[in-house]
């Protein structure tokens, strides 16, 4: 091989190299609609006292959870299929039970070589652990906002997980029916959960939660 040759393929590997590491990589969008909050009917978490609230799997634009790694490229994306079941105790709001189940293998980074790559055995591994699972043992009403405390279980390891998240009140959405706000945000340390440790990603996974929850 010439040596004209040798530095074209080194000069093709090196492009190649730049468009996987500084590339866009794909900008997954949100699908979310969200009420107007300027139109809720109630506020008081009382009055939901003794209801069952779950979000609406046949309307993917009315409740979202997303993920966001810090890195060498940040890695942003969606769970597109999950469960979640807001139990309200008829006597004492503190006894309220929140449970939330993620399909792993929905995520959705707009890049489905990343994707396999995140449900490998190197991130969620999703073949031995397709779900992760949260459980709260209590709900506090802080004055302007909630937190919850539970545990999660995540890659067959389960941890306490306690997490703040705001209650804005029930309105009416799109369709005309009733929907429970409900939005909030927590950490969690994938290292803890089993994860390899790798240079150039950061151990803090970022996830946010939007939800319109209806009545069950």
């Amino acid at each position: 091989m010439s040596r004209q040759i040798k530095v074209s393929v080194v000069i093709i590997i090196l492009i190649i190299i730049g468009i996987l590491i500084f590339s866009n990589w794909g900008k997954p969008e949100s699908e979310l609609e969200k009420t107007n909050v300027d139109e809720i009917k109630i506020q008081n978490f009382n009055s939901i006292l003794g209801t069952t609230w779950i979000n609406n799997k046949t309307d993917p634009s009315s409740a979202e959870i997303s993920f966001d790694i810090e890195g060498l490229k940040d890695t942003k994306g969606f769970f597109k299929d999950f469960d979640i079941t807001f139990r309200v105790s008829k006597k004492n709001p503190k006894k309220a039970k929140l449970k939330v189940s993620i399909n792993v293998n929905s995520i959705d980074t707009d890049n489905d070589i990343r994707d396999k790559e995140l449900m490998g055995s190197d991130f969620f591994n999703t073949e031995k652990y397709p779900t992760i699972d949260f459980y709260s043992k209590e709900i506090i009403n802080l004055d302007t906002f909630f937190t919850t405390n539970g545990s999660l279980n995540m890659m067959g390891k389960k941890h306490p997980l306690s997490f703040d998240f705001n209650y804005s009140g029930v309105a009416i959405n799109k369709m005309g029916t009733n929907v429970a706000i409900f939005e909030g945000k927590m950490e969690i340390d994938r290292i803890k959960f089993g994860m390899k440790p790798i240079t150039s990603v950061g151990d803090e996974v970022q996830i946010k939660f939007y939800c319109e929850l209806i009545k069950n």
